[in-house]
């Protein structure tokens, strides 16, 4: 950004910023271009089209110069703006908490899809919680659910329940620390599931992560030598938890699809899985029902 600030009109710092992102190695790099500035500019990305000859005043061009060299370093978009975008909703995000992702919502689709089949209101426990994002996204759509959101991490629940918050669902969702499925003390009820959700941590220790993903919190990525050992405790524990034909929904990594349905027959409380793949044609979710 050579030139002098009475040239760089919005959409040429979209075009120049989009370049330099792409040469950056940076994904996304014009939607990340766009957030950024909407940022700086206190408007919604949508706005910036109506605003394409607008000239951004001095602060607004250094505080917008400021985050794209950070984000060409690879510092996460959504952590520098505070927020993501997730099942058409929005999350407050901090360095606590991962970074929703599309591949995500496929849980949350499978939840209200077993919800809307019952009789009577249905009640969810979203374990590894994080933001919130797929508790909420549920208990947005499904009026008469009730949610449990638990994480470990003290943190990520004080973000979840301003998420919670945020959309007026405290009254349905309740935000609570735990270690998997050891159930709260004032949750009594959720001892019997219609919809266990779960987006664990599934990476190995050693593995190679992207430069991005470097920022986001280990607590949440981690999980021992082969990425599976949350997940095998969590498969020890569901069974007991989750009623006669109800609903595990557990996202896992791009490898690891012929261990997690191994590990989900070999326990024998649920049926055969059924694996979804996700936008870009990776196994990433497995369903498995309760047996009767």
């Amino acid at each position: 950004m050579a030139e002098t600030d009475q040239n760089w009109t919005v959409l040429r710092l979209i075009n120049w910023t989009k370049d330099y992102f792409t040469k950056g190695g940076i994904e996304d790099a014009r939607l990340a271009s766009e957030v950024l500035l909407a940022h700086v500019l206190e408007c919604k990305r949508i706005e910036l089209y109506a605003r394409f000859e607008y000239v951004p005043q001095p602060d607004q061009l250094a505080a917008f110069r400021d985050l794209v060299a950070r984000a060409r370093k690879h510092e996460p978009v959504a952590y520098l703006v505070g927020h993501k975008e997730f099942y058409s909703l929005e999350f407050k995000v901090t360095p606590e908490v991962l970074i929703p992702r599309p591949e995500t919502e496929m849980l949350v689709g499978e939840a209200i899809a077993q919800l809307k089949q019952l009789s009577r209101p249905g009640r969810v426990w979203d374990v590894c919680t994080g933001s919130g994002c797929v508790a909420v996204a549920i208990a947005s759509q499904v009026k008469d659910a009730e949610v449990l959101a638990t994480d470990i991490s003290p943190t990520a629940i004080e973000v979840a329940a301003e998420n919670v918050a945020a959309h007026d669902l405290t009254g349905r969702v309740r935000c609570r620390q735990a270690n998997l499925l050891d159930l709260p003390a004032d949750c009594e009820e959720w001892g019997r599931l219609d919809v266990l959700t779960a987006n664990p941590p599934y990476v190995a220790e050693g593995d190679e992560l992207g430069d991005d993903v470097q920022h986001e919190p280990g607590v949440a990525l981690y999980a021992g030598h082969d990425g599976l050992d949350v997940i095998r405790e969590l498969l020890t524990q569901a069974p007991g938890m989750i009623v006669g034909g109800g609903l595990l929904a557990m996202e896992f990594s791009f490898s690891q699809a012929d261990a997690v349905r191994e590990l989900i027959v070999a326990g024998g409380g649920f049926d055969e899985p059924r694996i979804l793949r996700d936008h870009q044609g990776i196994e990433r979710i497995a369903l498995a029902r309760r047996k009767p």
